[in-house]
């Protein structure tokens, strides 16, 4: 039998106003409204959707859209970048 909960969950490590935070990689549902929001260019949907996917970490660390707001645009655009290339790894080596 295939058992689901031992798949290990790896993290995106970003430090966030002076703290460090483990961001778990998105469900399939979070994905998608990301990706959806990100291709209409809605600022307003994608700094919201940027604060779940930060907030869903290993700290339980609640980051709120202020937060978000917050960063400059090279910042969010620099997180975005950075996240995506690493959710890209680990859908091509789920074994790392």
């Amino acid at each position: 039998m295939f058992d689901l909960s031992n798949i290990i969950t790896r993290y995106f490590e970003v430090k966030i106003n002076g703290q460090m935070i483990e961001i778990e990689p998105p469900t399939v549902k979070m994905m998608k409204k990301l990706t959806a929001i990100k291709k209409d260019e809605d600022m307003e949907g994608y700094i919201e959707m940027l604060a779940r996917v930060m907030s869903k970490n290993r700290q339980r660390k609640e980051i709120s859209v202020e937060i978000v707001e917050q960063m400059t645009l090279d910042q969010i655009t620099e997180f975005s970048q950075a996240y995506f290339t690493w959710l890209k790894g680990i859908q091509n080596d789920p074994n790392s």
